[in-house]
């Protein structure tokens, strides 16, 4: 290879800086970028799996002036040591004494996708009020740091709400409890069902009817006859009579 003038090296030897330069660029940028990534991708997994407990009021399946509380775990990921407050604190409906622990201040575990349900109350002392509701929970037992969702619930979310008919399992389940009602006072001999027999005696007198109506039919075409048979030989004579 024939000798480089001077600055013949001079340029390669920084065009081979130069490109040295922008690879070490190019991998820092691109450690950063996987770097991001990666804490996005470890924040996406973390967020994806956590547990969300929320609390909601839902009407009574039975009767739409009575109201339930619901707790529900709507995360992916276990819930443990739940604690719910309200403010103002709620009230015990008319169904329920007055000392009655409200449900679900503390559940131990929730499993995602899980919930509990409780009839709480009328809808005259929930009325037009608002709650602000403070849920926390642990992530394991192990945990000594809590996580925490608060937020308003509005028993206006309920105003002007209409039902058409009930649920079917419902309308079938008072069906049923109708039909036990009416068994049990028909074996305590209080009500008596009247109910339509087919006996050997409506068959025999089935028979009897067919029978006569077989009997008047051949008697009627017996009659058809004859009366045929006379007309034939009345027709006759007049034939053998006449000049």
């Amino acid at each position: 290879m024939p000798d480089l003038e001077p600055w013949q090296s001079l340029v390669l030897g920084v065009g081979g800086l130069l490109g040295t330069i922008a690879t070490a660029v190019a991998t820092f940028f691109l450690w950063r970028v996987t770097l991001v990534l990666a804490r996005e991708t470890t924040r996406m997994a973390e967020a994806s799996g956590q547990p969300h407990v929320v609390v909601t009021f839902s009407p009574n399946r039975w009767s739409s002036r009575h109201f339930d509380l619901l707790i529900d775990n709507t995360g992916n990921a276990t819930a443990y040591d739940i604690k719910v407050n309200f403010k103002p604190p709620l009230q015990n409906g008319e169904a329920r004494t007055t000392d009655a622990k409200i449900p679900f201040e503390a559940v131990s575990v929730l499993k995602p996708g899980h919930g509990l349900r409780s009839y709480l109350s009328d809808y005259a002392p929930l009325k037009g009020k608002s709650f602000e509701v403070t849920i926390s929970w642990l992530r394991s037992q192990s945990d000594k740091k809590r996580e925490e969702n608060s937020y308003n619930l509005s028993m206006a979310d309920h105003d002007g709400v209409s039902w058409l008919g009930n649920e079917p399992a419902v309308d079938m389940t008072r069906h049923l409890k109708s039909m036990e009602k009416s068994l049990i006072q028909i074996a305590q001999g209080r009500e008596h069902l009247k109910v339509d027999i087919y006996s050997a005696l409506d068959r025999s007198y089935k028979k009897r009817m067919i029978a006569r109506e077989r009997r008047r039919w051949k008697r009627s075409q017996d009659q058809r006859q004859q009366a045929e048979t006379q007309q034939v030989m009345t027709e006759i004579s007049d034939a053998d009579s006449a000049p």
